[in-house]
């Protein structure tokens, strides 16, 4: 079938050999459009005269036009069009989506934009493709509607000058012949390319964008600015950041993006998920084992080695995350020191299709000469970890076999094999081998190499490509043989196929899990970087490891998983990727054991998780760190940081409740429950005055060590108590669990007891809840005295004083409010987040996004806008200015809670709160809840469209002002609550395939509406 880019360049109108419609000619071949107009633009500014059909005012557009701006449209480019001078009206951009009808799809018209030229008044358009006002034409203080535009959509998206182009007209037509200021002279377009045409030269500008995309090829970075990140040159400062920014995974391992052929500053790291060694840090925790480096490439031209190191022969040097097809593309135009002009283009992809493979490919072309490259494709394991340790103990390197193939084996046992085939790939079908080039291969003790020297014409591409793959002892017991039988069906395959399933692969993720944000570009742009490093750093076939706190981009933390993992990262693989939260919460069945033996150890009973996990669940976080001063400091979280145990529990029964998997709660979900809930009632003490009290331990603000009744301690585990208990008394937990544990009805007694006698901290009076025991009777704090710093505000404080003053390092009864929205009295929820967001340091990149979720809720605005922000910029801006040893994965996981829960308000409402309004609940236990919906959204945000997998149906919900929408896909109804102030208004049994709303008018919220179109 031919693709709408296809459709558009071969329209009758738009033949290259002539028209039967002369006025929509293509462009004719005696017309050469200058080479600045040669590059895949995102932005396009049209003056609007050039557009104007037969009503000559701009609202009717040229019908030739027409399909070639639907095109680029649906390629992801932002176009303006601006017209009708200061005066236009909000008819105008009506009459013209009415122009634009059946010529321009609705859902293509989103990236679609009308405006003044000389005035304020700016329109999109909405999802139904209705001419919408995004800025106020009539307010005298407002700003044109092109700066307007500017600040709403190009300045998020992060469109650089250069993938800018404004076309005005070159004669008397548009606004300029109107006397209306044009875009030639926009002070909002310094630095675009500028064009100037008639109606026949801009089809000709728009035709040859849709050609340039289309020659393009795989290494193209997207159209759409809202599905990449780019870096451009080469900064030796924020390499290693760009590094974990632009990472690739796939959740059986993760490469960073370092340079294909190195550089002085190059950190280069494949990492294996599951897979630890010792490290050589102070206490020697264990680390993620580093595997062979397979993505050197490196490339001489004309026996000029390959480098972007000296900028002055460097033309042009960017690096591109396509994060819809989850590849890292690179483009790079360098003059060597002899003259040679050589454009160089690469693409590695961890394929998402067939985790043990990995995908690079090259493009050489010469721009200035016919000649030779050679090209070293190299797997090295000469590698060691940023701790400094050398995790291989030998290697074998087979040059002999049918593709390259390196042997490893680390000192703790673990076996890897890694497989290369490098391919010289024909320029056309009548290309010999012998024409293309020919290789050889060379090996050592750590290394080999496939060295093929390659013929260059002047301005052909030659390319190459290269599948690698990785098999461990941790996989299979012959890790060479499933390596070389992979790369033996691999080689029959070409760059396309593998590249297609990979893309494919990645498309089935995004529609289970991509959010659109009409009106918040960055929050929709920062949030699918989110879920791209979310979805690659998942396994779902491997319940043996989990999430480390910077997934598989970098090495700090070493690996190690926090209770990060459960209370940030599960809620968004519950409801977008089910099986790989049902894989990372085996990961903590399995590690059980590990939870059983430090418990014991601290002289508890039951299950104490560690608050750094590795592979067998033992306890890995570090006694002892060296702090930046060269101070030897104790670490405390791993005794006294015991709420993960909570934070586990909490995230089985929410997997539980929301994926219905009844098999997982009875047994593996089940143990879990039981055996927390045994560690709590051992850790908790009742005391004299009848409370149950938690004595010394570290809260989530760890600027407070060995304090008492640390309220988020305490609220969960209350919850992970009454959890276990309902496990128990309801029959969830299955007969042959219960006898294995041994469990006493007197055990499931006294966990009611302590839950209902759980020293909560809060205040009748005022509703405050005390952080801690003291909290209240410490040195005040005001965050506000230090907006401006230069350094953490426990640094700048000291040690002493920080522990004794009201400073938070980050949400902890704020986070308590979070999770356990529905367990704190309503009244007192903004009264507490307020108070303690004026002390909140955000020392952590978890912080913020707690924040935004709750003040989302909680409709405070202003904070809520605040937070997403300061969420949105963790690492795209690197705020926290550690963004090289990894992505804050489980900061990434908190901007999804913050847009699901807080703006969509998605939440678990039970069946017997809505009181005859559905069906009754079936027996099940895992049915007695429906998925409720209570929207907040922010100001600006105009639509917001999510994806929730709940209990085996996929259900798409859209909230727009006053009214939300639904769409049910599955094999059985599914209740669905709308909420307002909290409580039930509207309830439904949402048949599959049929598409449901529900409107709020004035005060209240109507009965949902069957909106199903044939």
């Amino acid at each position: 079938m031919p693709s709408l880019l296809d459709r558009a360049l071969e329209a009758p109108s738009l033949s290259r050999g002539g028209s039967s419609h002369p006025a929509a000619a293509s462009p004719s071949p005696t017309i050469r459009l200058p080479a600045e107009l040669h590059h895949p633009f995102r932005f396009i500014a049209i003056d609007g005269g050039l557009l104007a059909g037969e009503a000559g005012d701009g609202a009717v557009v040229d019908g030739a036009a027409a399909p070639l701006l639907d095109a680029l449209l649906a390629l992801g480019v932002r176009v303006a069009i601006l017209a009708g001078g200061a005066a236009l009206a909000a008819d105008a951009a009506r009459h013209l989506a009415r122009g634009l009808d059946r010529r321009v799809r609705a859902e293509h018209r989103r990236r679609l934009f009308v405006g003044a030229l000389g005035g304020a008044a700016l329109y999109g358009f909405d999802r139904r493709g209705e001419a919408i006002p995004l800025s106020d034409g009539a307010a005298p203080e407002a700003r044109s509607a092109l700066a307007a535009l500017m600040a709403q959509v190009v300045a998020p998206l992060r469109i650089d000058q250069h993938d800018r182009l404004a076309i005005a007209p070159d004669g008397d037509t548009g606004a300029q012949a109107a006397g209306a200021p044009g875009l030639r002279g926009a002070p909002e377009l310094a630095g675009a390319i500028h064009a100037t045409a008639g109606a026949e030269r801009l089809r000709e500008i728009l035709a040859l964008q849709l050609e340039v995309e289309r020659e393009r090829g795989p290494f193209a970075a997207p159209r759409d600015a809202a599905w990449t990140v780019e870096e451009a040159g080469l900064d030796v400062a924020r390499e290693h950041e760009i590094e974990s920014l632009l990472a690739i995974a796939n959740g059986y391992l993760g490469s960073r993006a370092s340079l294909a052929e190195g550089s002085s500053v190059s950190r280069p790291a494949t990492f294996i998920a599951g897979a630890f060694e010792p490290s050589a840090d102070v206490s020697r925790v264990p680390e993620l084992v580093i595997a062979p480096d397979w993505g050197r490439l490196n490339v001489a031209i004309e026996g000029e080695p390959f480098s972007v190191e000296r900028s002055e022969q460097v033309l042009h040097h960017r690096r591109a995350l396509d994060l819809r097809r989850g590849v890292l593309v690179r483009d790079c135009l360098r003059r060597g020191e002899g003259g040679h002009l050589a454009h160089l283009q690469t693409l590695h992809a961890a394929s998402l299709a067939d985790r043990h493979v990995l995908l690079e490919a090259a493009s050489v072309t010469p721009m200035n000469f016919t000649g030779t490259a050679r090209v070293d494709g190299i797997l090295s394991g000469d590698v060691r970890s940023a701790s400094g340790a050398a995790h291989w103990e030998r290697f074998v390197a087979d040059a002999s076999a049918r593709s390259l193939l390196l042997v490893g084996k680390t000192h703790g046992g673990l076996t890897a094999a890694m497989t290369s085939h490098l391919r010289l790939l024909p320029a056309h079908d009548a290309e010999s081998p012998a024409e293309i080039g020919r290789c050889e291969r060379a090996a050592d003790a750590r290394s080999i190499a496939e060295r093929c020297d390659v013929s260059l014409r002047v301005a052909e591409p030659r390319r190459l490509f290269r599948t690698a793959t990785l098999h461990t002892s941790r996989d299979t017991q012959a890790p060479r043989a499933a390596g070389e039988a992979l790369q033996e069906e691999l080689s029959r395959r070409s760059m396309e196929d593998l590249l297609g399933e990979h893309t494919r692969a990645w498309a089935e993720r995004w529609r289970r899990a991509d959010v659109e944000i009409d009106g918040a570009p960055k929050i929709e742009r920062a949030l699918r970087f989110a879920l791209y490093h979310l979805i690659g750093t998942a396994n779902p076939d491997d319940p043996r490891c989990s999430v480390g706190a910077r997934g598989l981009s970098g090495e700090a933390y070493r690996g190690h998983v926090f209770w990060d993992t459960e209370t940030f990262l599960v809620p968004f693989y519950t409801h977008c990727y089910p099986e790989a939260a049902r894989a990372m919460l085996l990961y903590r069945h399995r590690t059980l054991p590990g939870a059983r033996r430090k418990a014991r150890a601290l002289g508890y009973e039951g299950a104490l998780y560690a608050w750094e996990s590795a592979d067998t669940g033992d306890e890995t976080t570090p006694p002892l760190v060296v702090s930046p001063f060269g101070e030897v400091m104790r670490v405390l979280s791993g005794e006294q940081e015991h709420h993960i145990s909570a934070d586990i529990a909490y995230a089985v029964h929410a997997y539980g409740r929301a994926t219905g998997d009844v098999d997982f709660q009875r047994g593996e979900g089940a143990e879990i429950l039981i055996e927390t809930a045994r560690f709590w009632a051992s850790r908790a003490a009742l005391e004299p005055d009848g409370r149950a009290h938690i004595r010394k331990v570290i809260g989530p603000d760890e600027y407070h060590e060995g304090v008492d009744d640390n309220a988020f301690t305490n609220w969960m585990a209350r919850y992970n108590l009454r959890a276990a208990e309902a496990a128990v008394r309801r029959g969830i937990a299955r007969k042959d669990v219960l006898e294995a544990l041994d469990l006493r009805p007197e055990e499931v007694d006294r966990w009611r007891d302590i839950a209902d006698r759980m020293m909560l901290g809060i205040d009748p009076e005022t509703g405050l809840i005390e952080q801690f025991a003291g909290y209240f009777g410490l040195e005040p704090f005001a965050i506000a005295d230090y907006a401006v710093r230069s350094a953490p505000v426990d640094m700048l404080l000291g040690r002493e004083r920080t522990q004794g003053c009201q400073v938070v390092k980050q949400a902890d009864v704020v986070q308590l409010i979070a999770l356990l929205w529905s367990a704190v009295p309503a009244r007192a929820r903004r009264e507490n987040f307020l108070y303690y967001e004026s002390r909140t340091a955000h020392g952590s990149s978890l912080s913020p996004g707690a924040h935004a979720l709750v003040a989302a809720r909680l409709d405070l605005h202003g904070h809520a806008e605040r937070y997403f922000d300061q969420t949105a910029d963790i690492d795209l801006g690197n705020t926290m200015g550690n963004a090289a040893g990894g992505m804050h994965v489980a900061a990434m996981g908190s901007l999804w809670q913050a847009v699901a829960f807080g703006v969509a308000g998605l939440t678990r409402v039970p069946r017997g709160q809505l009181a005859g309004a559905l069906p009754e609940a079936p027996g099940a236990p895992d049915q007695d809840e429906t998925i409720g919906i209570e929207p907040h959204l922010l100001p600006g945000w105009r639509h917001l469209k999510i994806p929730i997998a709940w209990r085996g149906r996929a259900l798409e919900v859209h909230i727009e002002p006053g009214a939300v929408e639904i769409a049910l896909e599955g094999s059985a109804p599914l209740p669905v609550c709308a909420l307002d102030a909290g409580a039930p208004a509207s309830a439904l049994l949402a048949e599959p395939g049929r598409r449901y709303v529900a409107r709020r008018v004035g005060d209240r919220i109507l009965p949902w509406e069957e909106t199903t179109t044939c």
